[in-house]
């Protein structure tokens, strides 16, 4: 997506506030008792307790960038740069992932091909699981096959779609974009938002922000599949839904609600796809759009739809469908000969 615009500057993003240093560090070594949410599960206290670490550990180093480097420059800003929407000017913190126009992505510091050797993967599987990198993108560690399992069945969960949700997206258009339908479905189910609830009760402390964020973060990762599956198979497949199987992994699953086939191959395409697709810095637009959101404390719920409707664009993910109609258009132009260049 080479016409896609350059990072941008963002204020501070929701997973990147909320689960920022400053943020985090205030609530080392206690963990009080929730409001909104019941007490986290075993896997989750590990995970919260894992990002408190990293946020521990990575504490002195922003310290000592702020009281040292605060006021060195990064760069020229021209008006040139500033016309074209910031193009070029790098002003962005991003510990996650790191984009290379050579090397391709790197995820805590590992490229694509070592996250696949170092990452669990589905019995009998190649490929790294998705939800294993989202483990290590949080924590910076590779997790365990036992971690990966228990999150997996903390995913599935959680993954119940509320049935006023899914009423609504089963009216919509069938010619309606999936992805509208997606955004329109992600707003649904914001009232069940934890970090919602908590803001509204008004007990809610700066230093909690983070937990509430992942829990909601947490729930639409585990609801993301099952909606999207929905939306997929109300416009091709007549509304014939197939049951979330939780005797699989998450991207496993999904590709199982698809019903595209019901082979493995497709399945280990489909956690191919996702973990490649884990994380991509912060500055493209569906990042840089969920970052800006978030920044208003607006819960993950408006933030992740914020997202899906800036990746709706030609520019950025809908490019992907894009090219897709254009090798179709070529193929048919070409009455199935095979191309000679």
């Amino acid at each position: 997506q080479g016409s896609e615009p350059p990072d941008l500057v963002p204020p501070p993003p929701p997973l990147g506030a909320m689960l920022s240093v400053p943020a985090v560090r205030g609530a080392l070594g206690r963990l009080p008792a929730r409001r909104g949410f019941s007490s986290p599960s075993a896997i989750v206290g590990t995970l919260q307790g894992k990002i408190k670490a990293l946020a521990e550990k990575k504490g002195p180093q922003f310290t000592k960038l702020r009281k040292e480097l605060a006021n060195a420059p990064l760069g020229d800003v021209t008006v040139g740069a500033c016309i074209g929407g910031a193009r070029g000017v790098k002003c962005i913190l991003s510990e996650t992932s790191l984009l290379d126009p050579m090397e391709g992505i790197r995820y805590r510091g590992r490229t694509l091909d070592e996250c696949m050797v170092q990452l669990p993967k589905a019995p009998q599987g190649k490929v790294g699981l998705p939800e294993a990198s989202l483990w290590l993108l949080l924590t910076d560690e590779i997790p365990t096959d036992a971690q990966v399992k228990s999150l997996i069945e903390e995913l599935h969960r959680r993954e119940t779609i509320p049935q006023h949700v899914l009423q609504m997206v089963d009216s919509l258009p069938k010619d309606m974009h999936p992805m509208t339908q997606l955004s329109m479905g992600l707003l649904a189910l914001q009232p069940h938002s934890a970090f919602g609830q908590a803001y509204r009760s008004g007990n809610m402390k700066k230093t909690e922000y983070w937990m509430y964020a992942l829990e909601d973060a947490l729930t639409l990762v585990a609801q993301m599949p099952p909606l999207a599956a929905r939306i997929f198979r109300n416009v091709y497949f007549d509304g014939k839904h197939i049951p979330s199987d939780p005797s699989l992994d998450w991207a496993g699953n999904y590709a199982h609600m698809l019903g595209v086939n019901d082979t493995e191959a497709f399945k280990e395409v489909t956690r191919l796809y996702l973990m490649l697709h884990a994380d991509h810095e912060g500055g493209n637009v569906s990042a840089h759009t969920t970052h800006l959101v978030g920044s208003a404390l607006s819960d993950a719920y408006y933030s992740f739809s914020a997202g899906v409707n800036g990746l709706a664009g030609p520019l950025h993910g809908l490019a992907n469908q894009e090219c897709l109609r254009w090798l179709k258009e070529t193929q048919k132009n070409l009455g199935g000969q095979e191309p000679t260049v």
